[in-house]
Parts: C-alpha cells; structure tokens; sequence
C-alpha cells in the first residue's frame, strides 16, 4: 500500500467540487466547523475558490438567502449540522422552533439557496438520513454522498484519530467507567474512513496479551468493532488486482509499551510539540525582530511544503540545529551580492539584474531557515527551564 492521507482527503474534495457544475456556473459552499478544518489542511482558499466558487459559507452563522444559485455542502454528520440544513430549506425538524397549533415554526418551504449538493464528511447514521428524508427536503437535493475524509492527517503517511481529551485517562483509568465503548466505535470509523479514502480493506491483526497480567486491553474489542464498521463499506470497495499484496492492519495499545509516555524524546519533532504551543497540529506564531528594530507576529507552517520541517523533524536536537545553521550560511553565502546589497554595498547592473532575479526565492528560504533557528532557541529555553 502506498499509502498518501493528505492527498487521498485531498482528492476527495476536489472531486466534490469539479463534480457539482450548476447550470449558472458557480456555486456557494457551506461547511460547518469541524469540515472547515479538514478542507482547510488540503486546500488553500485559492484552490477552492478556482472551482466557480463564489464565496465560503459558515452553516452556523445567520447567512443571507440567495434563491439563485446552488450550493455545495461539506457536513460532519451531526444533529447541529444536519438540522440547520434541514432549516435551510424549510424542512420540518424536532429542533425547529413551533408556531400555532404545534406545526414547525421558522421559515416554512422556504428555500435559501436553488439547490443542495450534500456532502457528509463520513458516513451519516441512519437516524441522522431518516430524520433528512423525514423532513421534505430531499425534492430540493441533487446529491446526497458520504466521503471517508473523517481524519487529521499529518503529513503523507501519520494521521490522528484526534477524539477525545486525555485519552490514557479516558480509556484506561478505573475510575472512569462511562462512554468506553463509544469512544472505542469512533476511533474504528475513524480507521474505517482511513480505509475508505486509500480503497484498502485490510486483514486485521491485534495484539493480545494475558489478562491477569496486563490488565484489559484495548486493541480486541477496537479489532472486532473495526471489522463489523467495514463490513458496511467493503461492498462498495474496489476489487484488489490479483498480484496486488494484502493489507494489514495491526493494532496494538498502550499495554504494549507502558513506559514510552513518560519519556522525552529529543528529536526535534518531538521537542517542538512537547516544548512549544503548536497551534491546531502544525501551526506555530513567533514575534521576530526586525533589522529596524521593529518587531512583527510571523506564523510558520509546520506542513509536507516545509521542506526544512521534512528534512530535520526526526534528527537529534543536536544534528538538527547543526544542519540547520550550515544551510543558513550557505544560503547567505550563495547570495553574496544580495547581504552586500542589504548591508549598503553597491551593485553594477549586471549584478543588480541576478539579485532582483533571485530575491523572492532567497527570502522564503531565507525566512523558512530563520523560523526554524527561532523554534530551536525556544525548544532549548524552554528545556533548560524545565
């Protein structure tokens, strides 16, 4: 398997958008704020808005009615979402408001965009579809699909379940007795959708160790809880080619390797989430210092487009900023004409030419570097404090 999570979610967004092609061209879409996450680690607002997109829709925000053009649904299937599209198009929901004589209150047949074309970010619950086609929306929808983008990838080949707060606490301590089995069934459509996305359907395997020693494990009921939610997808699965080689999914849990938890790694992946505040997985804001003196907020993006972030994350601290600093002065040195330009040196025409031509790329690399010597002074500092 060769397995790309970032690409495959991104796949199965674009070709939701190529897909919807009102006759008036473009279209609005609307996503809630779990889907607008997802779209937002693949897509950039340009790439989306490419698709005869005219404008991005928040579902829980009061929006304006526009009977003129169709819109494009990216939902998480949940009661919030589903109900407030139920309302975008009059429909009747037990979480409507109730006007006289106990007939639903709100906007009644009324519709605030032509048409739907919905698009649940996993598969919907059958509750959740009984309550969309009780509602008598479905005449104004044109598209009703479940993709498997239910994940948070980092980076082409890790990805996160991403479910719950504490989750050694949750899903091990004694004293916690309630919602083990519910979170366990969303870690598995979590690994379902996974599946999904990369057309795989493994054999699975799980690790199981004596009880009276190693207390109750996780990974059997996650195993067993997996294979009953891909069974209800296997059926629209592609058939894997004859000389392809099996998949295999293995689970293990935390009984396996007790200790590693409690133990600080010293790669420099590992000490920028321990050490530093990394906004939603991958973003992190510095105040950098200016040659005038002057400070300003910058964010780096800690994505596959880092290619120093790719090169380093999982060396040594050491060999890291070592690597690091020898790019920096060889960037600096490879551009001589343009520090000497900086520092007020002057410049003939033929060189002012080569500067102005390699300047754009010499200041994202050149920015890029400083980013990461800025993260690697704070990782230390915070390391020492501690």
């Amino acid at each position: 398997m060769t397995a790309n999570f970032v690409e495959s979610k991104r796949q199965e967004f674009i070709n939701a958008l190529v897909g919807v092609r009102p006759r008036e061209r473009f279209k609005v879409v609307v996503v809630d704020v779990r889907s607008l996450k997802l779209l937002n680690r693949v897509l950039k607002l340009s790439e989306i808005l490419e698709h005869d997109v005219a404008r991005i829709e928040k579902i829980e925000n009061n929006r304006k009615d526009d009977p003129s053009i169709e819109a494009l649904y990216f939902l998480t299937p949940s009661k919030q979402s589903v109900d407030t599209l139920i309302a975008d198009f009059g429909g009747a929901s037990s979480a409507q408001p109730r006007g006289p004589g106990g007939q639903p209150g709100g906007r009644p047949n009324r519709a605030k965009y032509r048409a739907a074309h919905v698009f649940f970010t996993s598969e919907l619950p059958d509750q959740l579809l009984a309550r969309v086609k009780k509602s008598g929306i479905t005449q104004h929808m044109k598209a009703l699909k479940e993709l498997c983008i239910e994940y948070d990838s980092h980076g082409n080949r890790i990805f996160l379940t991403r479910l719950i707060n504490r989750p050694l606490y949750r899903l091990y301590s004694p004293l916690v007795t309630r919602g083990f089995n519910d979170e366990l069934e969303l870690i598995s459509k979590k690994l379902v959708n996974v599946c999904g996305a990369l057309k795989e359907t493994p054999v699975v395997r799980y690790l199981l160790l004596d009880q009276e020693t190693y207390g109750d494990t996780k990974a059997r009921p996650l195993a067993f809880l997996f294979h009953t939610e891909m069974d209800r997808i296997r059926e629209g699965m592609p058939k894997d080619a004859d000389d392809k080689p099996q998949t295999e999914l293995i689970i293990v849990d935390r009984s396996a390797d007790p200790i590693a938890p409690i133990l600080h790694e010293f790669t420099y992946e590992a000490m920028v989430y321990d050490l530093l505040e990394i906004e939603d997985g991958i973003k992190y804001t510095y105040t950098a210092k200016l040659g005038s003196g002057e400070e300003e907020v910058k964010t780096v993006q800690l994505d596959d487009n880092d290619s120093v972030w790719q090169e380093f994350r999982y060396k040594h601290i050491s060999e890291a900023q070592e690597g690091i600093m020898k790019q920096f002065k060889e960037l600096l040195g490879s551009n001589r004409a343009i520090t000497d330009m900086q520092a007020g040196g002057k410049l003939n025409l033929n060189k002012m030419r080569d500067v102005i031509t390699s300047m754009p790329q010499f200041k994202v690399q050149l920015t890029l570097l400083s980013a990461h010597i800025t993260m690697m002074e704070k990782c230390m500092e915070q390391f020492k404090k501690r």
